[in-house]
């Protein structure tokens, strides 16, 4: 599948790396927690021959450059920054794919800055009271707890681990790849920066957003 390689694009809230696949219109993926734009390996190849493909390494903890110091983390933090993300590029009517974590900010985005989009696609994703799902939020507890990150980070290391149902093992049909499931990890294991940026997120997350933003989904018109 040809691209552009990988891109960079500088927002005020610091640097998102990007690769653009084919040409049309737009469509603009966004990931979830822990996983980065691999997660649209094989829906790409399926879309890049009729519309202009891009998929963002969002700052959800696998992505390789952490954010300007001061960025903001919270659930409509990062919805600007998707927001400001295709902005940048001029990108209009923009048919926006959201999966799990980022399928909640994608629900933030119609409601609060849908001037740019044409389309929301909800694949398996986070709404109503589940941001997080009620499986995941010993995570959120955790991050509140000096060290906890760091440790539970170590154990990821393991395949074994990363098979787990807590971490990737319930989130495919199939078994994931071992360096996938690493190449996820690996940021925040080699940055504290990143890590802690995790923590900023899962500390933000609250189904408080979800609720809202599914009380205006009504008047997404588009």
């Amino acid at each position: 599948m040809p691209s552009n390689g990988d891109q960079e694009l500088q927002l005020p809230q610091g640097t998102i790396r990007y690769r653009e696949y084919g040409s049309g219109e737009p469509i603009v993926f966004v990931h979830g927690l822990l996983v980065n734009g691999q997660l649209w390996r094989k829906v790409v190849p399926l879309l890049a021959g009729r519309y202009r493909c891009l998929v963002p390494d969002w700052p959800l903890g696998s992505h390789a450059v952490p954010l300007s110091a001061g960025a903001d983390y919270s659930p409509p933090g990062l919805a600007r920054l998707i927001a400001d993300f295709i902005a940048a590029l001029g990108l209009k009517e923009v048919t926006l794919v959201g999966n799990d974590t980022g399928g909640a900010l994608c629900q933030i985005v119609v409601t609060e800055h849908p001037e740019r989009i044409g389309r929301l696609v909800l694949t398996n994703c986070d709404c109503f009271d589940n941001f997080l799902p009620p499986f995941f939020r010993p995570l959120q507890y955790g991050a509140h707890i000096p060290g906890f990150l760091f440790l539970l980070l170590q154990t990821m290391r393991l395949e074994a681990m990363r098979n787990l149902p807590m971490a990737y093992g319930w989130l495919a049909k199939r078994r994931m790849d071992r360096a996938l499931t690493y190449s996820y990890i690996r940021p925040a294991l080699d940055n504290h920066v990143i890590q802690r940026e995790v923590g900023n997120i899962l500390k933000g997350i609250s189904p408080r957003y979800t609720l809202a933003a599914a009380e205006k989904l009504p008047r997404f018109s588009r």
